[in-house]
């Protein structure tokens, strides 16, 4: 699966405005950097859950198989 997130400083900005926050660009800027490392973060977080996943499926399967060749 592909998630394709699009955000932009009118989205930080509009968000502020409904906060009533005043933000400067600076700020926007800073809070457009921490957006981009959280969703780095959860990217990489996502990619070792679908590694460790399929590892353990591998593993399961393997184990069965020697469990079914034990029986023999």
């Amino acid at each position: 699966m592909t998630v394709s997130l699009k955000y932009g400083e009118e989205d930080v900005e509009r968000a502020a405005n409904s906060l009533n926050i005043s933000l400067s660009g600076e700020e926007t800027e800073a809070i457009l950097a921490a957006i981009d490392a959280e969703l780095s973060s959860l990217a990489s977080a996502a990619v070792r859950s679908a590694v460790a996943s399929r590892i353990y499926d591998d593993l399961t399967r393997v184990a069965r198989g020697h469990a079914c060749s034990d029986d023999d």
